[in-house]
């Protein structure tokens, strides 16, 4: 059941890389910068809130509340407007941080007007408004908009979609007697961040169009609403109503401990070739494995039934590292980055220690927090896959000094001036972490 689950996060971690890659030649994230600072932001609230729902309805499933046609649909749409609310809420917050961080920032545009990668005439260009969309935008009260209409519309279309996907997952696992625990959060990692970075590639591009008349006012004043609607549903139905006012800690403190990537990735990742691509899918695998201990470990505390954690995280590791290691093969096979013997061993070494770490935080992490009487379904993978992404970013660039790999200083230094002429491109190191 894990397998086939490991190698779609495998697979999801090196699409979301490429479609990242892809989206910073589009003009509206380069011209706006609060979108490159909104992405990371977004992608790590929005990630965890999908975890969270699919590790709670996954203990749902087990401890038989879906079982009852009635308290299944209770279940399901409670679950589901919450997670509208949550999903509105926080890219609210990411758009206004991201919007706040932009105006200290002001320097991009001469650079981008300068950048090669600016052709008036294609078409990718053109639909995100020409040169005059986005220069009237600067700065001022329809720019926040755009940004705070599309990173709400963003995560509120691929929440709706995403969540009635992973509770539709989950009830069919149910029906055919797979365990949820082992499918539902590394599913939810998997498809979370690249669903949300195509609806929102796709908005900002479209949405440009209408920053700077009436309608975005209206959009966003309907945005609002929505929460309004949602918040009351919630707080109507009995099985989520306490969902509505805790939980919410966690999400910002693992927004806080993130950053700390942020800043690894930022100093590192023109210095050390491959890295960018390699980290995502390091931190992404060694999550995924982290999250389905926790969401098992939650089930078993849940229902009063023991759960072997020894047993479960030997099968874990030894699923999770030759995973990595096909990686670490498709790296070497389509040249993508400099594969040495030294490194191969290097990065074997820190694979096996980041999924140990992954194992070990979340079987005691999720330990700690039931012992403390809190739910480890809402509090323990926010703050399992922030530390997770910190540590296996440290763990790579030690591997990276083991093998001697780097960019020679004068190559580090042109990447440096270049990234030095727009705040976008200091951002953009972040999007891959």
């Amino acid at each position: 059941q894990t397998l086939p689950v490991l190698l779609l996060s495998l697979v999801g971690a090196v699409l979301t890389g490429e479609l990242l890659q892809k989206l910073q030649t589009w003009r509206v994230f380069i011209r706006i910068e609060e979108l490159f600072i909104l992405v990371p932001i977004l992608l790590n609230l929005k990630g965890n809130l999908e975890m969270n729902l699919a590790a709670r309805f996954s203990t749902s499933a087990n401890i038989g509340e879906l079982d009852l046609r009635l308290t299944r649909r209770s279940l399901i749409l409670g679950n589901l407007a919450l997670l509208q609310v949550q999903a509105l809420i926080v890219s609210l917050i990411s758009g206004l941080l991201a919007f706040v961080l932009g105006m200290a920032s002001r320097r991009g545009v001469h650079h981008a007007l300068q950048n090669p990668m600016y052709d008036p005439a294609s078409s990718i260009n053109a639909a995100a408004g020409g040169l005059d969309a986005t220069a009237n935008l600067r700065g001022g009260y329809f720019e926040a908009l755009l940004v705070l209409c599309v990173s709400m519309l963003a995560a509120g279309i691929s929440s709706g979609v995403l969540g009635s996907f992973m509770c539709s997952l989950v009830v069919l696992c149910r029906r055919f007697r797979v365990n949820p625990d082992n499918i539902a959060t590394p599913v939810a990692s998997a498809l979370g961040d690249m669903v949300t970075l195509v609806i929102l590639g796709g908005l900002s591009s479209l949405f440009i169009i209408f920053m700077g008349t009436i309608i975005s006012t209206l959009v966003f004043v309907a945005l609002l609403g929505v929460i309004a609607v949602n918040v009351v549903l919630t707080f109507r139905n009995a099985y989520v109503q306490e969902l509505l006012t805790i939980g919410w800690g966690p999400l910002f403190a693992a927004m806080a401990i993130s950053s700390g990537s942020g800043v690894v990735l930022e100093t590192y990742v023109n210095a050390l070739p491959g890295f960018a691509l390699v980290s995502p899918v390091v931190t992404a695998l060694s999550g995924a494995a982290g999250s389905i201990s926790v969401s098992r470990i939650s089930t078993a505390l849940h229902s009063g039934r023991k759960e072997p954690y020894l047993v479960v995280a030997a099968t874990l590791f030894a699923l999770a590292c030759p995973v990595l290691g096909l990686f670490l093969l498709f790296l070497w096979v389509t040249g993508q980055a400099e594969v040495t013997g030294l490194f191969a061993g290097g990065f074997m070494v820190v694979v096996a220690l980041q999924v140990a770490l992954a194992l070990l935080l979340a079987q005691q992490g999720a330990l700690l927090l039931w012992k403390l009487d809190y739910d480890p379904d809402v509090y323990a993978l926010p703050l399992l896959t922030s530390l997770l992404d910190v540590t296996g970013q440290l763990l790579l660039v030690g591997a990276y000094a083991v093998a001697g790999l780097s960019v020679e200083p004068d190559q580090v230094a042109v990447a440096v001036e270049g990234a030095a002429g727009g705040e976008a491109e200091r951002f953009l190191t972040r999007l891959l972490r």
